[in-house]
């Protein structure tokens, strides 16, 4: 139900929820969630409505569903933020939650594409901007925990698993972000899975992901599948060899077996006939000898047989790789075909996403590789080469890097650089390792290297701003499994768009105030404090504005949102919403 209204001033307690519904609108995600398809009648309100009341709670920063009602200042009690989202009106928390039951693999996929609809612009734009001034694309992964009460039996697809550094129920949320050019991030997708879900296995789908969000991606490396394929064929030279020796052998044994059973006939035949007692006694002690062989030669031709087994199977193995393999180098080499202009991107992580697999496939998808060790086997290893002369380079305020040296991981053909990290606590040292994979040929310096890697506090920081901080991600709303899909699609478009509408409030203010321009760089305070503070709203058919009350935590700002405003605002604040 579209909000079709005559002029209004009404107070709100979400002045600045009501500027991030007019932008969610002039964008059109208002208009794509309304097109969702949700299995369940309308009655007061269709579905749609509750899904995007329940994308306006998460911009409000609710902790859980029932603070729709029963916050201290309820938005669904806020007629003017429900206008200002396209609607006439919000429902009752019990109905957004219903809706969400009634939603399904359907519902998400519609609202992903909605949000990708919205969302690429503003992709697009943080893109063409690295690609410009010749940056590097890095792409952060990561692994979140979401766990639920131990005796819980009703979330769907719950699982144990390590969360919050101990083994609990529920889910693991896999994440991807884009550090744009300013340091910010960017979310492009969130995979919901059990919570014994392992970093290892989320990977591909997550670099798949962030390359469909972008629209980039590197120049592939199907010269390195290239080399695998050449040293699997000089691999099979050898169990080739074996397996025509062994069948050579296992010809021979067979003839000879053919050799001894024909001479056997022939002694037994012999023996029928009349001869001397000497002829005879020899014929006999031949065919005892005959008999003697045969079970030996038998044996010698099983073990042949299990030899040409073996090695047949391992040639297979090897073949079935080689196959393999050419199939991946075709695909990567179309894939270059059809992207000539491929910036550098850097796969960014920590050690739980490193195993020798996936940094074998992240270089030969032409990704630049930035992690650490996945075991430390490989740190306790590089101590061992810690001599009291080694030198170290001091590279963060309390951190010091050895000189790298070249390192091969397991599972992954192609070398890699290692350097040994230490931190002091107290008095004694802590050790890590950092790997990486680079094209080019100078390494970059070692504090360079060093605050590169730990660049991944902006997905870490993000986390936290999910999970705590700003949008709650950690409590499930829903106990249906579509419905925390959507939650974690919420929760980031509204991560996303707290930031995208930076520069459109900046446009929108007619007087910056130093504290409302220092709230712009603050997504937490925008959330939690200016989406829930006092201000004057005016709305009609020709424009939309805002002034935030004197009391509030914005005095004197006043935002015009949409168009012109029929009239001036009253300098005067009327009677505050009674809830």
């Amino acid at each position: 139900m579209i909000a079709t209204s005559d002029s209004t001033h009404t107070n709100t307690e979400h002045g600045l929820l009501v500027a991030f519904g007019e932008f969610l609108q002039q964008h059109g995600l208002v208009k794509q969630l309304l097109a969702v398809p949700v299995h369940q009648k309308t009655l007061t309100y269709s579905p749609q409505t509750k899904l995007i009341e329940f994308l306006a709670g998460i911009f409000g920063g609710i902790e859980y569903l029932s603070d729709l009602n029963d916050a201290s200042h309820p938005i669904a009690k806020d007629p003017v933020v429900a206008r200002a989202w396209g609607l006439t009106g919000f429902a009752h928390y019990s109905g957004v939650s219903r809706t969400l039951d009634e939603c399904d693999e359907q519902t998400v996929a519609a609202t992903q594409r909605a949000i990708e609809i919205f969302s690429q612009p503003f992709i697009r734009t943080s893109v063409h901007e690295l690609l410009r001034m010749g940056q590097v694309l890095t792409y952060d992964f990561d692994l979140m925990g979401q766990a639920v009460s131990s005796t819980s039996t009703t979330y769907p697809n719950a699982g144990f698993g390590w969360m919050d550094d101990q083994v609990q129920l529920g889910y693991q949320l896999a994440r991807v972000c884009l550090t744009t050019l300013t340091g910010e991030r960017i979310w492009l997708q969130g995979f919901h899975h059990p919570g014994d879900t392992v970093s290892a296995n989320c990977l591909q789908e997550l670099v798949r992901a962030a390359e469909a969000q972008t629209q980039v991606r590197p120049h592939r490396r199907p010269d390195l599948v290239q080399q695998r394929i050449a040293i699997i064929e000089q691999l099979m030279e050898r169990p080739r060899r074996l397996l025509a020796q062994q069948q050579t052998k296992h010809h021979q044994i067979e003839q000879t077996e053919l050799r001894v059973r024909l001479d056997m006939a022939q002694t037994e035949k012999m023996l029928k006939t009349p001869n001397s007692t000497a002829q005879t006694e020899r014929r006999r002690k031949r065919l005892t000898a005959g008999q003697t062989r045969l079970p030996r030669l038998a044996q010698q031709r099983t073990t042949s047989e299990h030899a040409i087994a073996h090695h047949q199977e391992y040639l297979d193995e090897l073949a079935h790789q080689v196959t393999e393999l050419k199939t991946w180098q075709a695909h990567l080499e179309q894939e270059n075909q059809a992207n000539p202009d491929a910036p550098v991107c850097e796969a960014r992580m920590d050690s739980g996403f490193s195993g020798g697999a996936n940094v074998t496939w992240l270089i030969e998808m032409g990704y630049q590789v930035n992690t650490k060790a996945p075991s430390d086997k490989t740190t306790q290893a590089l101590r061992k080469t810690v001599m009291p002369d080694t030198s170290w380079t001091r590279a963060g305020a309390n951190a010091e890097m050895t000189i790298p040296v070249e390192y091969t991981m397991q599972g992954c053909p192609y070398p890699l650089r290692a350097a040994l990290e230490r931190f002091k606590v107290g008095e004694t040292y802590q050790y890590a390792t950092l790997l990486q994979f680079r094209d080019r040929p100078i390494p970059p310096e070692l504090p360079a290297w060093f605050h590169s890697y730990n660049g991944r506090q902006t997905i870490e920081a993000g986390n936290k701003e999910l999970k705590s901080g700003v949008f709650h991600v950690q409590h499930l709303m829903t106990r249906s499994a579509a419905g925390i899909q959507l939650q974690v699609l919420f929760a980031g478009v509204a991560a996303n768009s707290v930031r995208w509408a930076v520069p459109w409030l900046h446009t929108c203010a007619t007087v910056l105030t130093p504290r409302f321009e220092q709230t712009l760089t603050r997504p937490k305070h925008l959330v939690r404090v200016a989406a829930n503070t006092t201000a004057l709203v005016q709305q009609t058919t020709t424009g939309t504005a805002l002034r935030f009350a004197p009391n509030s935590a914005l005095p004197g700002v006043m935002l015009v949102l949409k168009g012109i405003p029929a009239f001036q605002l009253p300098l005067a604040f009327q009677t505050p919403l009674q809830n």
